[in-house]
């Protein structure tokens, strides 16, 4: 009886092993699979579950020849994720009293004297500033003050409510705002504040001087696009869309994001994050500050894809459950919710989430 037992007590982590393998490998043969058949070059992705890196791996290769495989620190141009990262510095300055979100943003960029735009609206994106100025060539040296300029131009000089638009610019001003309220770069208080602490050892901003790339160029089915035709590098733009990473750093900070964790933010700001501001035009799913929210049968879904020319990217979280994922990849015809929805249905299946 007693070696019956013991015999049973053994096999319980072999079998728990055993079953992370199978899942392991089945989500490995099912992304391998929709990367093939896709023609996405290179893509890397994370799986949090309770709160714990589960699973992370790089599928294809990152340079033309295909002699360099795509791992887990492999970079990529995470594109729109980038605005989680301006959110989060955005309310941690907000904890240090340094900004009120329902303020106007006059009071931190006095060039938007006359304007009725306040924070909070720019986070949310309802401040009625479309996309008209687009990021330019670093060659062609275009300050941030420059930028702003004609960015003032179009912004609101009248009280009215706005609709939801998304919008790059919004996240922007936010980042010049961060620059001026903290006295330092925008991108060196990303660094100081926010990659330091979570560890983006490998992460960084191209600022014009020292050149931050992704391993992977961008592609579209399959196919490298010209650089004439591909995103250009705008420091202007990094707030909205600029962090170069790689799903390693990105899990370590999402990690610390779904524990919320203080070494970041305090609990309350993380909750309040997370709550609906306003409804998007895309369903039912509603802005929080930064993050893209909604409801899914009983599960809050806190989320933020990226995408720009020859890049999609995603970050997907039940912040209930603490599960989430990250697809970075280098491919315009990238299909998201695809992945999304195939790692969700492999782990519900087993039980693992």
């Amino acid at each position: 009886m007693y070696r019956l037992f013991l015999s049973v007590l053994l096999s319980i982590p072999c079998s728990a092993q055993a079953n992370k393998m199978n899942t392991d490998e089945e989500l490995t043969t099912k992304l391998e699979s929709i990367r093939v058949q896709n023609a996405i070059p290179a893509m890397s992705v994370a799986i949090i579950t309770s709160g714990k890196v589960t699973f992370i791996k790089g599928f294809g290769f990152v340079d033309e020849e295909m002699k360099k495989r795509t791992g887990p620190k492999s970079l990529f141009r995470i594109a729109s994720i980038s605005k989680l990262f301006t959110a989060q510095a955005i309310m941690q300055l907000v904890e240090k009293n340094k900004i009120d979100l329902n303020e106007k943003v006059a009071r931190y960029l006095p060039s938007f004297t006359g304007s009725s735009i306040t924070v909070k609206q720019l986070l949310t994106h309802t401040s009625g500033l479309s996309d008209t100025v687009k990021p330019v060539s670093h060659e062609k040296q275009r300050t941030l003050n420059a930028y702003l300029k004609v960015v003032e131009k179009s912004a609101s000089k009248s009280s009215d409510n706005y609709d939801f638009e998304y919008s790059d610019t919004n996240y922007n001003i936010l980042g010049a705002i961060i620059s001026s309220v903290s006295g330092m770069s925008y991108e060196d208080y990303l660094y100081t504040h926010i990659l330091t602490p979570a560890r983006m050892t490998k992460s960084g901003y191209f600022n014009g001087e020292h050149a931050y790339y992704p391993e992977s160029k961008p592609t579209y089915k399959g196919k490298i696009i010209d650089k004439s035709h591909q995103r250009p590098y705008d420091v202007s733009f990094n707030p909205s869309e600029g962090l170069i990473s790689n799903v390693n750093d990105l899990s370590q900070w999402l990690a610390l994001t779904l524990a919320n964790d203080e070494s970041l933010l305090k609990k309350q700001t993380y909750e309040d994050m997370l709550q609906p501001q306003v409804k998007t035009s895309w369903g039912e799913i509603h802005m929080g500050l930064g993050w893209q929210v909604y409801k899914n049968s009983n599960d809050n879904i806190a989320r933020h894809p990226g995408s720009i020319r020859g890049y999609k990217s995603l970050v997907l979280t039940y912040p209930d459950s603490k599960n989430a994922l990250i697809v970075l990849t280098n491919s315009s015809n990238t299909p998201r919710w695809e992945i999304a929805k195939s790692i969700t249905k492999i782990l519900e299946q087993r039980a693992q989430w």
